[in-house]
């Protein structure tokens, strides 16, 4: 699943709320962790995961239009148990 906020819309908060509903989903579900991939260029990105607690766990490289390098990020959540 791809998870884009518009550049016309971003630093209006829309990429948190996106997040915020997607950990809501996810303590619901019971799911136990979260991995995503990251343009390494888009540090605004890079931010707000690291804000919600992701941490980088790998690197594709040239894994964007065989330039840009992919930074996978991924974040442990708490068990309802």
């Amino acid at each position: 699943m791809n998870i884009v906020v518009r550049k016309d819309k971003r630093q209006k908060g829309i990429g948190t709320k996106l997040l915020n509903k997607i950990f809501e989903v996810t303590k619901r579900l019971n799911i136990q962790s979260i991995t995503l991939e990251v343009n390494e260029k888009n540090q605004s990105a890079i931010n707000l995961y690291q804000r919600f607690g992701f941490q980088q766990v790998g690197l594709r490289k040239k894994y964007y239009h065989n330039i840009d390098n992919a930074i996978i990020m991924s974040v442990k959540l708490m068990s309802q148990n």
